[in-house]
């Protein structure tokens, strides 16, 4: 597994999706579309705002601390037929549990609960890409 890091979100210009990028630590990057509502709810966690009610990643995250879970981590285990999936890593009472995800979800609860995110080896292999390879071409370098 390789730890990775939310670079941004960014709308894919050919299809008009919303795409969150991860940054792995062997520096390729993870194209992830995502939905609008789950972009909105990893963009509330990256500016540190507070809205005024929980939405749906608070909201778990509070069950889960009333509950006396932690997350532990977050990890994109697989890439099937375009579709990525994740699983949360909990521990609770000493027990490490797993639970399937959306990776769109996991990474804004990973966000609220200031867990690390992993990829999977074999998904950055699949579907990782050179930073270079995202520029627009003839774009000019800063």
């Amino acid at each position: 597994m390789l730890s990775a890091k939310i670079e941004t979100l960014g709308v894919d210009p050919q299809s008009g999706s919303v795409v969150v990028l991860l940054r792995t630590e062997n520096d390729k990057l993870l194209p992830i579309v995502i939905g609008p509502l789950e972009a909105h709810h990893i963009m509330v966690a990256l500016q540190g705002e507070k809205p005024p009610r929980p939405l749906t990643p608070d909201l778990l995250l509070s069950v889960m601390e009333m509950l006396q879970a932690k997350l532990h981590r977050v990890e994109i285990i697989d890439l099937k037929d375009g579709t990525f999936y994740a699983r949360l890593i909990l521990e609770h009472r000493g027990i490490e549990l797993e639970v399937d995800a959306r990776p769109s979800d996991a990474m804004a609860l990973a966000l609220r609960a200031q867990a690390p995110i992993l990829v999977a080896e074999e998904v950055v292999e699949k579907a990782g890409v050179e930073e270079a390879s995202l520029k627009p071409h003839g774009a000019a370098e800063a």
